[in-house]
């Protein structure tokens, strides 16, 4: 515990839990076994080792679910009090015990990431585990965007007596200085508990923010190291601890620090953790990070859409809603559906062979990247509106270029359409109602493409473009190759004909376009 200013402030380190969201809480075992050697020897009280949870439908790696072997080698490991956390939404009172009973011994605190609407809910496992004789710590999250009501409701008071530890959790990375003491200076007329403070680095505040909890009343703060954690990261470790050996005199070996910091570096060039634009937004707007990124790099949106659509400034409603619906006057016994991949373009001219000798099959466009290849072909041509798509399609065509071969089909669930374009198009754009797919798969161009072919009365659904990804994906690309797969399986449950016309890594029906030329 340090003495600061006559204040004992007590540190917590979680790299183990936080870092694992980008290593899915696998960790080398020698760099686990130099990070306990280093933090053994730092002004550190506390370590968070990972979370203790229920079997998930996806892999997570060791320190996601601490098997008891685990727990005894960190157990072996660390001079430290050792603390996990539970998902508080995961679990009801009578798991308690159950997932506890390994931890006893071995664990010093429980910590509960809680949601603010689910703190009734909190409170019985909160005094399962209490019972259990371990320290517990509420983590009440998104900070940010608590309500005035929650510092005096009873659901919050009801843990006085309970707690040991009552932590502000800055979610969403976005909360300034003043409404950091603001929140301590309500808590501490609330509840007469040690405070804590987990700051997120979305607008690169967690460090003041984090000296400002101190200042206003907390008792202790998280880190981790080199920031390593969930989106933009966390309050650094090293910096923390440099800045308080400065301030405080604090003992501090900066050798065996930088030897570790060298080494999760190393792992930052791999997994690129830290603050950018997309999570700067999130946390000045405290929207979910994963939202944000997965809208930019996933669905394609633009920034400038995301934020006109969160700005309190922004009232009118869409631009969307000022397009008729599209309805169709046309049927089309076939479609091909054109992704952003590179095969339309690898295979354009047996494609385009195609489609000129049978006009009557229809082109959607679920990407704007592969227009130029079929724009002067006759066929009915449907360009699905969203995001940085509708910016990319307005460079490759103009008005001119349009003529009643093409359709810009926009959904009521996308972004809004900017007004420059939309006054630009408007006569050649339509609103698409949700159908089957997107009612399912809301926000994705394939969805929406497949709704159109649906309302076209389509049965038979060629793909080019939706080629996959080979060698190290992202995660981004990876849950979009996930979504468009069981969009793809859905469709064939739906009773529709689907194949690729084109080489594609999808679970796919193929045929080969020059089989049928």
């Amino acid at each position: 515990m340090l003495n600061i200013n006559q204040k004992k402030i007590q540190l917590l380190d979680c790299t183990l839990r936080d870092g694992g969201y980008y290593t899915n809480w696998d960790f080398d075992e020698n760099l686990v076994e130099q990070y306990f050697k280093t933090i053994n020897n730092l002004p550190v009280e506390f370590i968070e080792i990972g979370y203790r949870s229920k079997p998930q439908q996806k892999y997570e790696g060791a320190f996601f679910y601490l098997p008891q072997y685990l727990l005894e080698f960190c157990k072996k490991q660390s001079s430290k009090k050792l603390v996990i956390i539970l998902n508080e939404k995961e679990f009801s009172p009578d798991d308690v015990e159950e997932v506890l009973k390994p931890c006893a011994g071995m664990v010093y605190m429980v910590r509960l990431a809680v949601a603010p609407h689910r703190l009734k809910n909190a409170l019985k496992i909160a005094e399962a585990v209490k019972k259990m004789g371990f320290l517990i710590s509420l983590n009440l999250m998104y900070a940010s965007k608590w309500k005035e009501d929650l510092y005096t409701s009873a659901d919050l008071k009801n843990f006085q007596g309970i707690l040991d530890y009552f932590y502000v959790v800055d979610s969403y990375g976005g909360m300034l200085p003043s409404e950091v003491t603001m929140t301590f200076n309500k808590l501490k007329e609330s509840l007469s508990v040690d405070l804590g403070f987990h700051g997120h680095n979305n607008i690169e505040m967690a460090l003041i923010n984090s000296l400002t909890a101190m200042e206003a009343g907390a008792s202790i703060i998280d880190a981790t190291v080199c920031g390593m954690g969930r989106g933009a990261g966390n309050l650094k470790t090293e910096l923390l601890l440099s800045l308080l050996h400065r301030k405080y005199k604090v003992p501090v070996d900066f050798d065996i620090l930088n030897e570790l910091v060298e080494e999760f570096l190393k792992l930052k060039e791999e997994h690129k953790w830290g603050t950018n634009l997309p999570y700067m937004l999130s946390g000045a707007f405290s929207l979910p990070q994963n939202t944000v990124l997965g809208r930019v790099k996933k669905r394609f949106f633009s920034l400038n859409s995301i934020v006109k659509e969160v700005s309190e400034e922004t009232t009118p409603p869409p631009e969307n809603c000022h397009f008729p619906v599209f309805t169709p006057v046309k049927q089309y016994q076939k479609a091909l559906v054109v992704g952003g991949g590179n095969t339309p373009q690898e295979f354009s001219g047996a494609v385009r062979e195609y489609l000129k000798h049978n006009p009557k099959i229809c082109i959607i466009h679920s990407s704007s990247r592969n227009v130029n290849s079929f724009l002067d072909l006759p066929n009915h041509q449907f360009h699905c509106l969203s995001g940085k798509e509708i910016l990319r399609l307005e460079k490759t065509l103009s008005p001119e270029n349009y003529d009643k071969r093409f359709f810009l089909i926009s959904s009521e669930t996308g972004e809004t359409i900017p007004a420059d374009f939309s006054s630009k198009y408007k006569q050649f754009t339509k609103v698409l109602k949700k159908g089957h797919f997107q009612k399912k798969y809301e926000l994705s161009t394939t969805a929406m493409a497949m709704d159109i072919a649906d309302s076209l009365d389509v049965q038979e659904i060629m793909f080019t473009g939706y080629d996959g990804y080979a060698g190290q994906v992202t995660r981004e690309q990876l849950e979009l190759f996930e979504e468009n797969q069981e969009i793809f399986d859905d469709a064939e449950e739906h009773g529709l004909t689907i194949f690729s016309l084109t080489p594609t890594m999808y679970k796919l029906s193929s045929k080969s376009i020059f089989s049928i030329l």
